[in-house]
């Protein structure tokens, strides 16, 4: 497979049309805060959010991710409005077995639709395959939510299977879909038209 390389401005930022990555930072700590305290219901039910969060909670959930190798936590900002509209994260990263999980959250309903989420979706994948050197990508679904699997499938992910009864919110079980997505189906697909820029 030919190699592919970042520049120095890509390890420390990903830009694409619609929006950009930025590494989670305390820089970033207070935009965090704010857009989480102003996320709404839905963004939370449709991510399978359980727990409400305080501020002392995200500052050591920030103090904590810059500890651990094993994840790697971006911010997605829109690049119109120069603005925090999310996160995607890259978590339990397995060197031997050059696996990884994956999530991601647009914060409120206004920004769905957008475009925002597969942009920032294929923007941390390549991130993942490239500079991290994995060769398969997972992450799982609320069956639910049909608006996120087909973004999921359009990028590229395949469904694997389905965690009965995995999820227990608002008195109700859900099942969770497995989803994945490896190394060469993700440059097959956007290896022509790289959304990192220079």
């Amino acid at each position: 497979m030919e190699q592919r390389s970042l520049t120095t401005k890509q390890f420390l930022e990903l830009s694409g049309h619609k929006v950009y990555l930025r590494k989670l930072d305390m820089e970033h700590m207070e935009a965090y805060w704010t857009t989480l305290k102003e996320s709404s219901i839905e963004s939370m039910v449709f991510t399978g959010t359980q727990q409400i969060f305080n501020r002392t909670d995200i500052e050591g959930s920030f103090e904590n991710v810059s500890k651990d190798a094993s994840r790697i936590d971006f911010l997605i900002f829109a690049q119109e409005r120069d603005e925090l509209v999310g996160e995607v994260v890259i978590s339990d990263m397995d060197r031997i077995n050059r696996s990884a999980g994956l999530r991601i959250a647009i914060n409120d309903k206004d920004n769905f639709s957008r475009g925002f989420g597969t942009e920032a979706l294929i923007l941390a994948l390549n991130y993942g395959f490239g500079m991290y050197n994995l060769h398969r990508i997972e992450l799982e679904v609320l069956a639910f939510n049909d608006r996120a699997i087909h973004t999921y499938e359009k990028v590229g992910f395949k469904r694997e299977g389905i965690r009965r009864d995995a999820s227990y919110y608002n008195h109700q079980y859900q099942d969770l879909i497995t989803m994945s997505i490896l190394e060469d189906e993700f440059w097959e697909r956007h290896v022509k038209e790289p959304v990192l820029s220079i």
